[in-house]
């Protein structure tokens, strides 16, 4: 009677340890898709598709992590590093297989806020000999860094504690037309951020109730300090990149490689300005 307990108190343990293994494997799996599609991961159909099209991602992140590190106010560098680990991240635990990871504009602005605020241009008082040493940045970029890299880590925490809750749901409640409001206002505030870039002009940095009516106050004030061959060079620009991009998406069943127009860009000007510099010294 004894020995029949312990059979059955025994296989009831086994019972037991058995659904918490499986249960635990389920939760991993949940929590880590990579653990799902790894396993069954077509090698030969697969491998070359995706490894092009990584690399034409790569490549345009290369223009785009320099000007979110530029619109974060950090030094254009780390936009490079910043790029690299989000998409590593998100091929671990990400579910979906068309959402665009990496860093984007609405946080670079919210980031750029904080950096701002906390070191600003104004209260720098270090000359560009004065190197930390990291990279040869000087230490004002350090503090900059500093700060972004802390932005970047709360809100990293934020979004944790987000995904253990599945606060995610909550996105339900959001209708279309706040979507859109939100992607409107975000994309006017990003524009509206470069346009000093645009037009080269020298302005303070402008934030808070208003600022977006203030900056263009201040760009009106000042329309004379407006370089003609700034504002010319962001024309062409802006008209060689829609054109090449509306190219590339009309032609796309035909062409097996996009054209990576932003990194073109970026390497054409960073060459007329590196043979421009080279002219200038060897005259002088």
């Amino acid at each position: 009677m004894a020995g029949a307990k312990r059979r059955k108190k025994s296989a009831m343990w086994r019972k037991i340890h058995a659904l918490r293994c499986e249960d635990i494997k389920l939760w991993c799996v949940r929590r880590l898709p990579i653990l799902k599609w790894a396993p069954s991961y077509n090698l030969k159909e697969n491998l070359i598709p995706d490894t092009v099209s990584g690399m034409m991602l790569a490549i345009q992140q290369v223009p785009q992590g320099l000007a979110f590190a530029v619109l974060s106010s950090v030094h254009p560098v780390f936009g490079l590093y910043g790029s690299l680990f989000p998409v590593i991240i998100y091929a671990v635990f990400g579910m979906g297989r068309h959402v665009a990871t990496g860093t984007f504009a609405l946080t670079s602005l919210i980031s750029a806020n904080a950096v701002e605020r906390l070191v600003s241009s104004a209260s720098n008082n270090f000359t560009t000999s004065n190197n930390s040493g990291v990279l040869g940045l000087s230490e004002f970029e350090m503090q900059r860094i500093g700060v972004a890299a802390a932005v970047s880590f709360l809100g990293g925490i934020i979004q944790v504690a987000m995904f253990v809750l599945h606060l995610g749901s909550a996105t339900f409640l959001l209708t279309e037309p706040v979507i859109s409001a939100m992607t409107t206002g975000a994309a006017t505030h990003v524009v509206t951020s470069q346009v000093k870039y645009l037009l080269g002009m020298k302005m303070p940095y402008i934030s808070g109730p208003l600022g977006f009516f203030y900056i263009y106050a201040y760009i009106f004030e000042n329309i004379k300090s407006v370089q003609l061959e700034a504002l010319l060079l962001s024309l062409v620009s802006l008209v060689v990149l829609v054109l090449v991009k509306e190219l590339n998406e009309k032609f796309k069943r035909k062409i097996k490689v996009v054209l990576p127009i932003d990194f073109i860009l970026v390497s054409m000007k960073s060459s007329i300005r590196l043979l421009a510099f080279q002219s200038l010294q060897l005259f002088n």
